[in-house]
Formats: structure tokens, C-alpha cells, sequence
């Protein structure tokens, strides 16, 4: 009504569409027009609101399972059948979402390098080399990497969150994790679903650390730079590139503080890389760093977990014909709830959590290969944990007036914990 007023007092018309015509808010039948279709736009609004609902509502309590509602997500293909709906129109109801091997593959092999430390910008580079692309034909960018990262129905899970509420339900979904299917590998070694949702929760670990750095100004290109240490001030050694007499000198590490010492960059990787891949190549490291799991324990707990976890599912399905039936299975499943709840946290401390090491470099043969096709990112991560005074030892670069010898080797200190 304020509309039409306003319409009418500035000697405005309207070109209504549907009618072909020019309408008059001025005009008495005009006016009776607009305000009926306004009427009925108002309705026609109620009615798909209603509709909406009504199929959520439906989607949410499918019996195998919460169905999805939406875009089908990238990975997955659906089965549709036509159905009649309440007018008696002819419509596409899914029916089935499964993994597609084709598009899944590279969405499992997203989270496991993610949580091998690939960086979201590195792993974009590569998608975009390979020719992997979204559904559009066009490459995928960190950006939307990192929103696959984050989607539950990578392992079988949907949110819902009603209206009103700032509460979000993760229900389960009626469509398998994306790594059930035949074939599902990454690396070249099978994928299984149980280790898949593991590495899933891993990675949402890793992207939820406040201490994550997402915005880096440009690739890292040195392994070594930060790992080494400047002795006399302690700071980190960084790569640098000087001339002289216009020839340009050998790169070197310099201190990143107050350029305390420097040191020849090729000799230094040559002496300290040999170290860290003997290291890394002794099978005792991996055992350390790989602990074992909670053998019979952690069966247990399991065997209970997924018992509770199936009786709070049938009494979620019950449909009860009276009050006093519905209070009765609510305290049914919250008391499941608080015990399933109890038994994740006790499953999770049971669980093997292999160190940060073991989740970037895997015991095995030909050590220097593996880490050669490392990126740069993941072998600067590596060499932070293994040249630390509880491993290893920390490298710090002393001046040549301190040292020795102006030999590298003579310049190298080894530091280690008391």
C-alpha cells in the first residue's frame, strides 16, 4: 500500500508483465489489479515456503537415512525416478548418491594431502597441471578446495539446522563415504572408509589451528630456511643471493635477525639434508614415532560404541502414539547420547595418534627419493621437527671466528636437550 501511494503521488505508472499492459496506481481497477496479484505473490510464496519445508522435512526422516538436499557435491553422481507430486505433475526424486570414482579420487586425495601438510595454494597448482577440474570445466581454486575440505558428506554426514535456532544436527545421510568403492586409493595404496574418516577428522583439526598460516606471500623454495639457527643471536637463517665485482656469489644462509654470520647454502643442504635422511631412514624412528594402538581395549570400546550407536538410531526411527511414549524414548537417547559421547572420547584416547613426523614422511625403502618428491612446503615442515633439540639437535651456524676452521662442516654445531 505504501508502494502505491508513493506510485500515485509521484505519477508514476507500472508495465506489468503478465498482463502486457501499463497499470495505473491511480486508477481506481488499476489499483484493485496490483493489489490482487500482490495478494497472490504473497501466497504463491507461502506455498513453496510450504512445499520447501515439507520436503526437507521428508529428506531429513528418509528412513535409510537422512537424503540429501540440494546440489549433489562434487564426488558423488545421483540416481533419480520420476514420480507424480500433489498436483499431479511429472517430477525427478532422487533416489540413490553414490561415489563417482572419477571425480572422487581427487577428493581423496585432497584430504590425505592436507593432512600430509600440502599446502591448499600447492595442491591448486597441481589439480590446475593435471587438468583436474570442477564440474563447470574450470580448476578448482584453494578457496574452493578448502570448502570441500569442510563437507561432511565426504564421510556420510548431513547438517540440518532449523529455522530459529543457532543449533546445527549432524545426522547420518542415506549415501556412503566417498571412499567406499571399489578402486578407492590414493598414492597408489588402497583407501580404506574407517582409516578415510579418520584422516577427514584429522584434516579438520589441522584447519581449525588458530596457528595455521593461510595467507603466505609466495611459495617456499628452501628447505633449510628457518631450521637452521644463527648462533650468536639464535635467530632463523634464511636464503640470500649477493654480487660482487658484478659476479654474483653462491646463494648463502645469512642470519634473518642482524646478519650475524652467513654461511655457503650448497655445502650446508649437503652435510645437514645427509644427516636428516639418515635419520629418517632408521626403522627405530618410525617406531617412535608410530605408537601402537589400544589392542583389546579399543575393540571393546569399538564393539560398544557401535552397539549404542545402532539402538540410538532405532529409537531416533521410533514413531511413538502418545505423550508419555515420546517423553520415555527422549530419555532413551539422551541417555545413549551421554554414553556414546563417553565412549568416542575414551575410543579417541585409544586410538594411535601418530606424531606430526609420521603424518608427513612414512617409514619405508628409498628414503631419498620419497623425500625428494616431497614438496617444499612439506620437507621445510619436516625439517623443523627433526632439527629440534629433542630429536636430531638444533643446527646453529657459528662465525668463523668461532669456529674451528672456515670448513661448513667446523661451522655446524649440533645442539641438543640437556
Amino acid at each position: 500500500m505504501t508502494l502505491l501511494d508513493l506510485l500515485e503521488e509521484k505519477g508514476v505508472r507500472v508495465y506489468v508483465q503478465m498482463h502486457e499492459r501499463i497499470l495505473d496506481p491511480a486508477n481506481g481497477n488499476d489499483r484493485r489489479t496490483l493489489l490482487l496479484d500482490a495478494v497472490d505473490s504473497e501466497h504463491e510464496s507461502y506455498k513453496i515456503s510450504k512445499r520447501v519445508l515439507r520436503g526437507v522435512k521428508t529428506n531429513l526422516n528418509h528412513e535409510g537415512g537422512a537424503r540429501g538436499h540440494g546440489v549433489c557435491p562434487f564426488g558423488y553422481s545421483r540416481s533419480y525416478e520420476r514420480v507424480r507430486d500433489a498436483k499431479g505433475r511429472r517430477v525427478l526424486r532422487p533416489t540413490e548418491q553414490a561415489p563417482e570414482p572419477k571425480e572422487a579420487m581427487p577428493v581423496i586425495e585432497l584430504f590425505y594431502r592436507i593432512k600430509a601438510g600440502h599446502s591448499m595454494t600447492s595442491i591448486e597448482r597441481d589439480f590446475a597441471a593435471r587438468g583436474t577440474v570442477g564440474r563447470q570445466g574450470k580448476p578448482m581454486s584453494a578457496q574452493t578446495l578448502r570448502g570441500m575440505a569442510r563437507r561432511l558428506a565426504y564421510i556420510g554426514k548431513r547438517t540440518h539446522q532449523p529455522n530459529g535456532s543457532d543449533t546445527v544436527r549432524i545426522l547420518d545421510a542415506d549415501w556412503p563415504c566417498i571412499a567406499d568403492f571399489p578402486g578407492a586409493a590414493y598414492d597408489g595404496k588402497p583407501v580404506a572408509v574407517a582409516d578415510f574418516i579418520k584422516t577427514f577428522h584429522d584434516v579438520q583439526e589441522i584447519l581449525d589451528d588458530p596457528g595455521r598460516r593461510t595467507n603466505h606471500s609466495g611459495g617456499a623454495k628452501h628447505a633449510l630456511s628457518g631450521a637452521l639457527k644463527c648462533d650468536p643471536c639464535g635467530e632463523g637463517m634464511t636464503v640470500t643471493y649477493r654480487a660482487a665485482g658484478g659476479k654474483p656469489q653462491p646463494p648463502a644462509y645469512q642470519c634473518s635477525g642482524k646478519g650475524c654470520t652467513r654461511i655457503n647454502k650448497e655445502d650446508t643442504d649437503r652435510i645437514v639434508l645427509a644427516v636428516i635422511l639418515t635419520y629418517l631412514a632408521r626403522p627405530e624412528v618410525y617406531r617412535v614415532h608410530t605408537p601402537e594402538d589400544g589392542g583389546a581395549e579399543l575393540a571393546a570400546v569399538r564393539a560398544e560404541l557401535a552397539a549404542k550407536q545402532s539402538s540410538r538410531k532405532a529409537f531416533e526411527a521410533e514413531d511413538p502414539e502418545t505423550p508419555a511414549e515420546a517423553r520415555l524414548i527422549g530419555r532413551k537417547i539422551e541417555k545413549l547420547s551421554e554414553d556414546i559421547a563417553r565412549l568416542e572420547k575414551r575410543e579417541a584416547a585409544l586410538t594411535p595418534g601418530p606424531s606430526p613426523l609420521a603424518a608427513l614422511f612414512d617409514y619405508g625403502p628409498d628414503v631419498e627419493k620419497r623425500w625428494e618428491a616431497k614438496p617444499v612446503e612439506v620437507q621445510r615442515q619436516i625439517a623443523r621437527l627433526v632439527l629440534a633439540e629433542d630429536a636430531l639437535g638444533q643446527v646453529r651456524v657459528k662465525r668463523v671466528t668461532d669456529s674451528a676452521s672456515e670448513a661448513v662442516r667446523d661451522r655446524l654445531e649440533w645442539v641438543r636437550a640437556a
